[in-house]
């Protein structure tokens, strides 16, 4: 997408995230299940945003670090009440600017490692993450699993062009414009926002990968599965499975405990 770069999204939603995204998926499991994985040690959530789940991960008492591209997204972090106690960093997820800082888990949550369109970014990601584990740490991912041709049609013959509204309203109209293809595993969009006081444009863009090329990336990461879950309850993760939550670790560590 022509001047699209990794703090757009961030810049574009900062200040709709909150409202639009606050309720994704559930908050309260995830923020249990992470911080019984992290066992006290540092925390590192790459794609931090407006703090989701960083705020809550951090009152539990644990260190945590967020990274995020954007700006803004990190401004509306460090405002919220208990904001100082995630440490914000600027930069790209991709190679974190973080020196040689270790941590006990590093958490790629609700599709964040999809917002890297580039396959060879996602490895370096994958890469990367691995690399600030600590001895036994573990790389906690959440996505969601495509559907067989999705996200394109359900014979998955090309890409395919959506408009859908969001919002509408007396005084707003949010329109969801989208265009998929599955060959390059890709979906671009826009949501045009619209109200008296003039038109906003919100664009995204996500690369998707399926869990079994996440696995192949995250090995030649020098990562291994340890678990899958189907959400953060812990459900067990399934053929029919929508999303999963994917625990991995150094080859030849101890599997993680629930």
């Amino acid at each position: 997408m022509d001047g699209y770069d990794a703090a757009t999204y961030g810049d574009r939603f900062a200040d709709v995230y909150d409202d639009w995204y606050g309720q994704l998926t559930d908050t309260e499991a995830c923020v249990a299940a992470v911080a019984r994985l992290a066992d006290g040690a540092p925390l590192l959530e790459l794609g931090v945003g407006t703090g989701r789940l960083a705020l809550p991960l951090a009152a539990t008492g644990l260190p945590v670090v967020g990274v995020d591209a954007s700006t803004a997204m990190l401004k509306r972090l460090a405002a919220k009440p208990g904001g100082e106690r995630v440490e914000g960093v600027l930069g790209d997820m991709v190679d974190p600017p973080l020196a040689e800082r270790r941590f006990g888990v590093v958490l790629v949550a609700y599709n964040t490692l999809f917002n890297l369109v580039d396959p060879a970014d996602q490895q370096r990601c994958l890469v990367n993450a691995a690399r600030r584990l600590a001895p036994g740490g573990r790389l906690v991912l959440e996505a969601f699993v495509p559907a067989p041709g999705a996200p394109g049609d359900a014979a998955g013959r090309g890409p395919v062009d959506r408009v859908e509204p969001r919002t509408v309203s007396a005084d707003r109209v949010v329109l969801s414009v989208s265009r998929s293809d599955p060959a390059t595993q890709e979906v671009l969009g826009q949501y045009v926002d619209i109200t008296e006081q003039g038109i906003r444009l919100r664009p995204w863009h996500i690369r998707w990968s399926t869990p079994e090329q996440l696995d192949t990336m995250a090995a030649a990461a020098g990562l291994v599965l340890a678990d899958r879950w189907a959400s953060w309850s812990g459900e067990p993760f399934g053929p029919d499975a929508a999303a999963h939550v994917s625990i991995y670790e150094r080859a030849g560590t101890p599997p993680p405990t629930r």
